[in-house]
């Protein structure tokens, strides 16, 4: 029986050594419980949400114990580790700026930070000319939903509202979470109250319709915050809904910001995931993989949205902190010139042939595979309630995990495929026969 995250018996495993993994213990593993319930005693029970196994090293795509065990990673942390973990280049430029001596600049005008704005806002699509950076992607979402009322602000009083969609996920304070899809209260405060109005994800009725089913009058409305691909779903929004977007907030003067926390940064196989749609947002914020490393995150944006704030009123203790900003600049660097955006789309398609005989494998338990380059989940539903398989995904991961491969654990169903964008095609595809090993033996058995 697979274990759950919150058991901390012993499982036995199977010995497994091949080039890329190696389990040599049972899992959790014996030596670590005393550390792990140490933890426990100390922490939130929020934290205990992930795989029990101690990470000691993470280089590349790989991710070790100290008790001898490796594993494959296709979590990146969080999605986050898109040019690897520990890349040499990343932890170079970490070195140099820890030797300078200069750790912490607050908003005093500093060279590193120059140089990882002038490269962002270059990345950026035309007319995203300015950047600012803070520490999550959180922070960062906050930021753009402030920039976006101030902008409705400035045409009218009543032009407040934030929009966003059912199934999108934008953090953990009190405007991202009003933002993100969920219950009608947020911390037991009313949604509409917080001034944010939820839409159903993306359907055939298109976005127009699904906004008059609101009751919302669009002279309400500053801005919409959505993800350019959801990570829950990891599919598209379709076209025909995003131009439309696009069109509608262009005709009523409403800002749209896209959350690239996730998806941005190369994972899709474009720079920036919106690339897809062919549409130029407002705002992109990004983080995770923005540094691969280090906590940083940035809103993108034009010059006449970014500079709404005066002096002293849009700024973060940490943000562009110097070695953070070292690293990202790095990271951006390196995924330029090792060509890590195009390695992305190419593994990508490779993925999606190796997952789809899966899927018709098991047309009754695998409702969708979803996914544009290392961006991918796979979605469970129970063949006899037609409902999301959350038992089944969180036993599939977990088996995977005993088996070197290294899942996190959603709770929602789905199992998800997000390795480094450094990942070796061999790592990728064994790691893919492992997945599809244990899904046949758990959904025929």
């Amino acid at each position: 029986m697979a274990m759950s995250v919150l058991d901390l018996t012993p499982a036995p495993t199977r010995p497994v050594k091949t080039r890329f993994r190696r389990i040599v213990t049972p899992i959790p593993v014996p030596q670590s419980i005393d550390l792990i319930r140490r933890l426990r005693e100390v922490e939130p029970r929020s934290m205990a949400g992930m795989v029990p196994i101690v990470w000691h090293r993470a280089q590349g795509f790989q991710v070790r114990d100290p008790y001898g065990n490796q594993w494959i990673d296709l979590s990146s942390g969080i999605v986050m580790a898109n040019s690897g973990h520990a890349h040499p280049r990343v932890l170079e430029a970490i070195r140099r700026q820890t030797d300078s001596p200069l750790l912490f600049t607050y908003a005093y005008p500093g060279q590193v930070r120059q140089r990882l704005l002038e490269r962002l806002v270059k990345l950026a699509p035309p007319g995203l000319n300015k950047a600012i950076l803070f520490s999550s992607g959180t922070e960062a979402n906050e930021c753009a939903i402030t920039l976006m009322r101030r902008h409705g602000q400035r045409i009218s009083p009543r032009k407040a509202g934030i929009l966003s969609l059912e199934g999108n996920y934008h953090g953990r304070t009190l405007a991202a979470k009003a933002a993100s899809g969920g219950e009608d209260r947020v911390d037991g405060i009313p949604r509409d109250q917080l001034g944010h109005f939820l839409l159903p994800a993306p359907g055939a009725n298109g976005f127009a319709a699904d906004l008059k089913s609101r009751g919302l009058d669009p002279l309400d409305v500053a801005g919409i915050i959505l993800e350019s691909i959801p990570g829950v779903t990891t599919a598209c929004h379709p076209l025909e809904y995003m131009r439309e977007l696009r069109d509608w907030a262009n005709r009523h003067r409403v800002l749209i910001a896209v959350d690239e926390i996730q998806c941005g940064i190369g994972r899709t196989g474009k720079m920036f995931a919106i690339e897809h749609y062919g549409i130029a947002p407002d705002l992109i914020t990004c983080g995770k993989g923005l540094s691969s490393s280090l906590p940083v995150s940035a809103v993108i944006g034009a010059r006449e949205v970014m500079d709404l704030a005066p002096p002293g009123e849009m700024s973060s203790t940490f943000g562009g902190n110097p070695v953070c900003a070292a690293a990202a600049e790095a990271n951006l660097e390196l995924m330029e010139e090792e060509g890590l955006v195009e390695r992305a789309a190419e593994l990508g398609e490779l993925l999606e042939q190796w997952l789809a005989p899966v899927a018709r494998r098991h047309p009754g338990s695998i409702g969708e595979v979803n996914g544009r380059g290392l961006f991918y989940s796979i979605h469970l539903r129970n063949p006899e309630t037609g409902q999301p398989w959350v038992e089944m995904a969180d036993r599939v991961a977990l088996e995977c995990v005993r088996r070197g491969v290294l899942l996190f654990v959603t709770g929602r169903g789905f199992l998800k495929i997000v390795p480094p964008l450094t990942i070796d095609r061999e790592a990728l595809k064994e790691a893919v026969e492992v997945m599809a090993a244990v899904l046949d033996a758990e959904l025929t058995a």
